[in-house]
C-alpha cells in the first residue's frame, strides 16, 4: 500500500531545504519597494539639479553685469575682511593707480586664452589713490607671456615705470584643489595664487584680493593682459533631464517585467 501523503491538501510542497516553494508574493513586494526608493531617489536628483539651473543661471547673469558695468575704485580690505565681503568683489570690474614693483615679480605657470604654455606675471602693486595716512599693495596679474618672455630683460618695454591707472578684474583667490601642484616658493614658480604666502615671498602685505589687468596695449605687447576666465559651465538641466528619464525608463521597466509575470 503507498505510503499516504504528508503534505496537507492544498497547501505548498516545502521546497529545498524546507523552504516554501513559492515565495512570489515576498519577492514582488520587495522589487516594488527598491523600484519605488530609486524612482524617488532619482526623481529627487532631478529636482536638486532644477534647482542648481536656477542659482548657476543667476550667478552666471551677475557675473556678466559685473564684467560689463564700469570700473569702479578698488577699495582697501583690512584684515577682518569676511569672505563674504571678498565675494561681493569677486569678478568685478576695478581701477586703481600707483606704480607696479617690477622687481618683485612672480610667476605663474599658466596657459593664454589660446592654450599656449607660458607664465601668467603676477607683480605687487603699490598704490597712490588712496586718502593720506592709507597704504594698500595689490597683486596684479599683468598677463600672460610665453616661456621664452619669463626674463624681464625680454620685455623691457612693457616694465613700465612710474606712475600708472590699471583697469581689470577683482579675484578673490580660490581654494586649492588636489590635482593641482603644490607652489614652490623657493624657486619663485607658483600654480595657485595665495596672497598671503606670495606676501611673505615679496616681503609685503598684500590686499586679500588681486586683479587681472584688462587687455589695455602697453608697449612691446607683453605681458598680454585680458586673461580673466569668466565662463561657468552650465550642465544642470542636461543632468536633470538624465535622472527624469532614468526615472521615467525604470518605471517603464517595472510596469513590462510584472505584466509578463
Amino acid at each position: 500500500m503507498p505510503a499516504a501523503d504528508p503534505s496537507p491538501s492544498g497547501s505548498p510542497r516545502a521546497g529545498r531545504a524546507g523552504r516554501p516553494a513559492d515565495r512570489k508574493p515576498e519577492r514582488a513586494g520587495l522589487l516594488l519597494v527598491l523600484v519605488v526608493l530609486a524612482v524617488a531617489a532619482m526623481l529627487g536628483l532631478g529636482t536638486w539639479q532644477v534647482q542648481r539651473l536656477a542659482w548657476k543661471t543667476d550667478l552666471i547673469e551677475q557675473r556678466a553685469a559685473s564684467l560689463a558695468a564700469d570700473p569702479v575704485a578698488l577699495p582697501v580690505f583690512g584684515p577682518a575682511a569676511t569672505p563674504e565681503e571678498l565675494a561681493e568683489w569677486s569678478f568685478r570690474r576695478v581701477r586703481m593707480t600707483g606704480h607696479f614693483r617690477h622687481d618683485k615679480e612672480l610667476y605663474q605657470a599658466a596657459k593664454s586664452l589660446n592654450g599656449n604654455s607660458g607664465y601668467h606675471i603676477l607683480t605687487p602693486f603699490e598704490r597712490t589713490d588712496l586718502p593720506e595716512g592709507t597704504a594698500q599693495t595689490v597683486l596684479v596679474s599683468r598677463g600672460w607671456v610665453p616661456l621664452d618672455h619669463k626674463d624681464p630683460a625680454t620685455r623691457a618695454a612693457g616694465q613700465i615705470p612710474g606712475e600708472v591707472t590699471v583697469t581689470g578684474v577683482a579675484r578673490v583667490p580660490r581654494t586649492t584643489a588636489w590635482v593641482v601642484p603644490d607652489n614652490r616658493p623657493s624657486e619663485n614658480f607658483w600654480f595657485t595664487i595665495d596672497t598671503k604666502v606670495m606676501g611673505d615671498f615679496v616681503g609685503e602685505t598684500l590686499a586679500p584680493v588681486y586683479v587681472e589687468a584688462d587687455a589695455t596695449p602697453i608697449p612691446g605687447d607683453l605681458p598680454k593682459g585680458g586673461q580673466t576666465r569668466s565662463e561657468l559651465p552650465n550642465d544642470h538641466l542636461q543632468y536633470a533631464i538624465t535622472w527624469y528619464a532614468l526615472a521615467i525608463s525604470l518605471i517603464v521597466i517595472y510596469v513590462v517585467y510584472r505584466r509578463r509575470r
